[in-house]
């Protein structure tokens, strides 16, 4: 009996000493694996959804020069005192195209550098005029960022076109239909489109554009990306193949966070490069959600 009580203390001691401290370690080590694969699954998703060009090559935020900023508020301004009035800041006014650019750049910015450890390059639109080899996400409506214009050109893409409604004003048109800013009980809702395009010229890269058809709307786009592309890549690159598409939203005038999703379309079937010899790629097939 004495023996037994002897040896229960010395067990113990050796439990202590020689199993416990690899025990620890290995829970340690489990518990710092079971943080990585979080992080290292978001990673892959992340490069799913851009193309695996943002590990290797640029990934630039294009946003016009606005070199006449200052000269466009000036006339603004001396054309409000001439009235002898003050400039509107409601979202039907004219705020100045790029107000909100730096925000959106932060927040894209943020957005990279967690899941790929790099940094946003910030662009203008006539920098990249020639950039081929890069992954863009243009700010701004083709009306104020030229490289808007040009992907919207080259792409010959049906999924959205920017356009005008009845009374003349921009709007966008999506699947049939036109969608402009809107009032409704006295509140102003403006629409901006989240467009994502393969490249043409290189496929591990995309172009993507967040416009709106006022600086709230563009401010929307960014920030819904920011928080929706794990939900995008879900519903658009199925199949493990990237998907061409389009998302209409609608914010507020205000609250850039308050966006919801109006409409959105996809290129079904994967775009047809066009013939060395020129003969124009089969059409596609669209499908409108």
């Amino acid at each position: 009996m004495r023996r037994s009580k002897r040896r229960a203390p010395a067990l113990l001691q050796f439990l202590l000493m020689h199993i416990v401290p690899p025990l620890a370690v290995l829970w340690e080590l489990a518990k710092r694996v079971a943080n990585l694969l979080p992080d290292t699954w978001n990673r892959f998703v992340f490069s799913r959804f851009w193309g695996q060009g943002i590990l290797s090559a640029d990934v630039l935020f294009v946003m016009d020069s606005y070199e006449d900023v200052r000269l466009r508020s000036g006339f603004r301004w001396a054309e409000a005192q001439s009235r002898q009035e003050l400039p509107d800041q409601a979202c039907g006014s004219e705020i100045i195209h790029g107000t909100f650019s730096p925000q959106a750049a932060a927040m894209l910015t943020a957005l990279f550098l967690r899941h790929t450890g790099r940094v946003l390059r910030i662009a203008t639109d006539t920098e990249v005029n020639h950039k081929r080899d890069a992954t863009l996400i243009c700010y701004g409506t083709s009306d104020s960022n030229f490289k808007t214009f040009d992907i919207e050109a080259s792409s010959e893409s049906d999924l959205c076109q920017f356009s005008f409604n009845g009374s003349g004003e921009r709007a966008f048109r999506l699947a049939g239909q036109i969608h402009s800013i809107e009032q409704r009980g006295g509140v102003t809702y403006d629409k901006a489109i989240l467009l994502r395009l393969a490249s043409r010229q290189h496929s591990q890269h995309c172009h993507v554009v967040c416009a709106g058809l006022s600086e709230w709307g563009s401010l929307a786009a960014v920030s819904y990306l920011t928080k929706n592309w794990k939900t995008l890549h879900k519903r658009f690159d199925r199949f493990g193949r990237r998907r061409d598409f389009c998302v209409l939203l609608e914010v507020q005038c205000g609250q850039s966070e308050n966006v919801r999703e109006v409409a959105s379309a996809v290129w079904w079937e994967p775009k047809t490069v066009r013939q060395p010899d020129g003969t124009p790629p089969a059409r596609d097939k669209t499908v409108a959600i």
